[in-house]
């Protein structure tokens, strides 16, 4: 076996069309885990259900370099194989989520209305306001983040996991490969036009992030200190009500391109000073004295 890998989707998607080549997959992926070691192809014949060494080794020889590598004449997965294994594993192209509709608190950024409920419309869960029908927030919820959790908890983990993707994004890094992120602002859309977005754009996969640019501040580590130091947490702030804290900011569009504005917050001194330039985001602060 080699360690060159076809370059193909077709040919490493074909490879997965399978139980067997599932299977084997499966049983490397329980032996790492349980026993962080490999298995040898004897052992690994043992372990499946199959007919003969040389059917064995022709799945092994499809799954060779993309799914499974050796070392020290035991057969491992891959990174890519890995991954494989997990998604099976948590459900995420069989399963269905399910999400109890919830009333959830908050005041609507469309008509100020507080009647707030979080469903799940296949595929997002989203929060949407009773009165104007507005969307509030939008979230992909995939199946194992929906099991043995009550809504309030998916809720919760939802908002953790937009946090962090969000801070990746901003930074330059794909929340979803790893790939590098270039960012661009433009206007928002309809009804807030008038108001500004930061959208982070995947090279590799083409994932959007988006955020509106007083969202990309609301996460900046001076505010969230400057938060904290009044007691309260920025980062456990829904993100639908991140709205009722900003709505008040001052932000001065000084250039659209290359994009720069400035922002004045309600909490604390310091003015940031955001700029989009060569694909790349800045947030800078100075206290004001």
């Amino acid at each position: 076996m080699t360690d060159k890998r076809d370059p193909k989707p077709e040919v490493a998607f074909g490879a997965l069309g399978s139980d067997l080549r599932l299977s084997i997959l499966q049983t490397l992926e329980l032996e790492a885990r349980e026993a962080e070691r490999g298995l040898t192809f004897s052992e690994l014949y043992d372990r499946i259900d199959i007919e003969s060494t040389s059917q064995l080794s022709y799945h092994l020889g499809r799954l060779d370099g993309v799914f499974v590598r050796t070392f020290d004449s035991s057969y491992r997965l891959t990174q890519t194989g890995e991954r494989v294994v997990r998604t099976v594993h948590a459900g995420t192209y069989t399963d269905r989520p399910s999400f109890e509709e919830t009333a959830v608190d908050g005041v609507c950024p469309h008509c100020d209305d507080t009647e707030l409920v979080a469903a799940f419309e296949d595929p997002f869960l989203a929060v949407t306001c009773r009165v104007c029908d507005g969307v509030v927030a939008r979230y992909g919820l995939p199946p194992a983040q929906a099991a043995d959790r009550s809504p309030d908890e998916i809720l919760r983990s939802c908002d953790r996991r937009v946090y962090h993707e969000l801070g990746m994004a901003l930074e330059g890094t794909c929340p979803t490969c790893g790939g590098v992120m270039d960012a661009s602002a433009r206007t928002r859309d309809e009804p807030r036009s008038d108001e500004y977005a930061v959208v982070a754009s995947c090279r590799r996969c083409f994932n959007q992030v988006y955020a509106p640019v007083e969202l990309c501040v609301f996460y900046h580590p001076a505010l969230v200190a400057a938060y904290w130091e009044r007691g309260r947490d920025a980062t456990r702030v829904r993100p639908w009500a991140v709205y009722t804290h900003t709505h008040e900011w001052h932000l001065d569009v000084v250039s659209e391109e290359p994009f720069e504005a400035t922002v004045e917050t309600d909490v604390g001194d310091d003015v940031f000073t955001v700029t989009v330039t060569g694909g790349a985001l800045a947030i800078d602060v100075e206290t004001e004295t």
